[in-house]
């Protein structure tokens, strides 16, 4: 984990490390990181559910230690963390921070390696952002759920290829922690997971409204599709329990 700037504050929230920073400091963070060129450092975008997964995870706690940043997606955590007087965090959108960083790698002459989802998302992918960005410098791509044995080679073609940016999607197991567990075989530089980017680009999955996001409410999103997302109600109930008891407590 490299040191942090004046304008990034690394909190603890409910002991998980969650890092309060704009989108202006942080593209301006990851320019620091990509000219250091000393190491991969990543990015983890932190989910309600990942919060509880990394309160009982430890390797995947160690993942988010570990990460150059760590940013919140869920209207709760930032909601959560002010009602404990924590910071002022910044929300961020998976997809629309993708799209920022491609511009920001698109003026910046930053090159981009496109790693999972399924072949043909991916491929279309890679050419509606290529239509989208025409100035961008896509290295490289692979699709994700490969067979196992074949990991050393892909990872030993990304570092050869040494993108300043490794965007991975679905199909990795592990997720985060593929790219943390993968990290000293990757090229100096920058990677995310970037959970279903890759299948928005291509048209097969739907990009969440504005709206409904900013209203909190992209976990039910396609809720009539998928009726057991409704239960994650049972999760934030949990969390305002703990959001209480650390309260009350001052923990």
């Amino acid at each position: 984990m490299d040191i942090k700037t004046s304008k990034i504050k690394r909190i603890n929230f409910l002991k998980i490390p969650i890092d309060s920073v704009d989108e202006d400091s942080c593209f301006s963070h990851c320019a620091k990181l990509l000219d250091k060129g000393d190491q991969n450092y990543q990015i983890t975008f932190l989910t309600m559910k990942g919060l509880f997964r990394a309160r009982r995870n430890m390797m995947y706690y160690k993942t988010l230690y570990e990460s150059s940043l760590v940013l919140p997606t869920a209207r709760g955590i930032i909601r959560g963390a002010h009602f404990l007087k924590k910071d002022t965090l910044t929300r961020y959108n998976t997809f629309d921070f993708v799209i920022n960083l491609l511009s920001f790698a698109e003026k910046n002459n930053f090159s981009v390696y496109l790693l999972g989802g399924k072949k043909m998302d991916l491929e279309k992918a890679e050419l509606n952002v290529r239509t989208s960005f025409p100035g961008l410098k896509i290295i490289g791509r692979y699709s994700g759920f490969f067979d196992e044995r074949m990991e050393k080679d892909i990872l030993l073609a990304i570092k050869k290829s040494a993108p300043a940016l490794l965007l991975v999607g679905k199909g990795m197991k592990g997720k985060e922690y593929w790219l943390f567990r993968n990290r000293s075989n990757l090229a100096p530089g920058i990677s995310l997971w970037v959970d279903n980017c890759f299948e928005i680009f291509s048209g097969s999955e739907k990009y969440v409204p504005e709206n409904i996001f900013k209203a909190g409410m992209e976990s039910l999103s396609g809720a009539s599709k998928k009726p057991w997302r409704f239960f994650t109600i049972f999760r934030y109930l949990y969390f305002n329990f703990l959001l209480l008891i650390y309260k009350i407590f001052k923990l």
